[in-house]
C-alpha cells in the first residue's frame, strides 16, 4: 500500500512538473509583441523619427518587392537580462522572418536601456552578410551614432547599408537607398588592439598551463563550461527550441515563415 502511495505521488509530481513548463512555455511566447502594422519598422520606444521611419518602411517594401527578402528593425527599452542573442532568434522564429525555405529574412534589435544591439541573419543571406560584415556595419556605423543619442540615425543608415549587400546577393540596386559610404578596412576600428592582445593573452595562459599545470586549467574550465547553461536559443524559451521557423510567422505582419539558424553579430555602445 505504502509502495502503491509513493508512486502515485511521484507520478503527480512528475504530472505538475510537465504541466509547469508547457505554462512557462506560454509565458515566454507571449512575452514577444506582436508585429506593427509598418512590417519592416517595429519601434516599441518611439525613438525612430517620422522622416527616418518613412525612410526604413519604403526602403524594406522595396528590398522585398525586388528579391523577396525582409528586413526588420526592432527596437526596444529592455529585454529584461535576457542574452540579446537568444531573444533575437527567438523572435526572428516567432515572426517567421522571409520566406519559408528560402530564409532569407534579416532582424535589426536595439535594446535601448540595455545599450546592446543584435543582427540576425537568416540561412539564405549568410553567404550575403556574414557575421563579421553585420558586425562592421554595426560597430562604424551605428555605434557612433548611438553613443551620440542618435538612434534614429544609426538605425536608419545601418539598416540601408544591410539592405544594400542583401539587394547585391539577388543582382538588384535599391533605388531608396541611402548609399552610405562604409569605413575602409584601414579606418575601421573596434578596438583590434584590445581583441589582439586578448587572444596573445589566451595563447600564452594555455601555453604555460600546458607546459608547467599539465593543462588542469583548461580542462577545469572546460568541465565548467559543460555544467553550465545550455545551448544558445534554449534558454527561457521553450516552444522555440526547435528548427524551422514556420511557428505561425506567416500570420504577423505578412512575414513568410523564415527562419535563422543563429548567425550574425552582438555588440554594444
Amino acid at each position: 500500500m505504502k509502495s502503491t502511495i509513493k508512486f502515485l505521488k511521484h507520478c503527480l509530481s512528475l504530472l505538475v512538473v510537465i504541466l509547469l513548463s508547457f505554462s512557462f512555455s506560454a509565458l515566454a511566447e507571449d512575452t514577444y509583441p506582436s508585429p506593427t502594422i509598418y512590417k519592416y519598422l517595429n519601434d516599441y520606444v518611439g525613438i525612430i523619427d517620422s522622416e527616418d521611419a518613412n525612410k526604413i518602411v519604403s526602403l524594406g517594401k522595396e528590398l522585398e518587392d525586388k528579391t523577396g527578402a525582409q528586413a526588420v528593425v526592432v527596437v526596444m527599452n529592455t529585454l529584461n537580462n535576457t542574452p540579446i542573442e537568444d531573444y533575437s532568434n527567438s523572435l526572428f522564429r516567432t515572426w517567421g522572418i522571409g520566406e519559408k525555405g528560402k530564409d532569407n529574412g534579416l532582424l535589426i534589435l536595439v535594446a535601448i536601456d540595455d545599450r546592446q544591439w543584435r543582427v540576425e541573419v537568416g540561412r539564405g543571406l549568410e553567404g550575403a552578410i556574414p557575421d563579421a560584415l553585420s558586425s562592421r556595419v554595426m560597430t562604424s556605423i551605428a555605434k557612433p551614432s548611438f553613443k551620440n543619442g542618435n538612434y534614429s540615425e544609426g538605425i536608419l543608415n545601418s539598416y540601408s547599408v544591410l539592405c544594400d549587400y542583401a539587394s547585391e546577393e539577388y543582382g538588384v540596386t535599391l533605388d531608396k537607398s541611402l548609399n552610405v559610404t562604409m569605413p575602409s578596412e584601414e579606418d575601421y576600428e573596434d578596438n583590434d588592439g584590445f581583441n589582439i592582445f586578448i587572444f596573445i593573452a589566451i595563447i600564452v595562459i594555455v601555453f604555460i598551463d600546458s607546459i608547467f599545470n599539465r593543462g588542469r586549467l583548461l580542462r577545469m574550465l572546460f568541465w565548467t563550461s559543460r555544467g553550465g547553461r545550455g545551448p544558445r536559443g534554449g534558454g527561457g524559451f521553450g516552444g522555440f527550441g526547435g528548427g524551422g521557423g514556420s511557428s505561425g510567422g506567416g500570420g504577423f505582419g505578412g512575414f513568410g515563415g523564415g527562419s535563422s539558424g543563429g548567425g550574425g553579430s552582438s555588440g554594444s555602445w
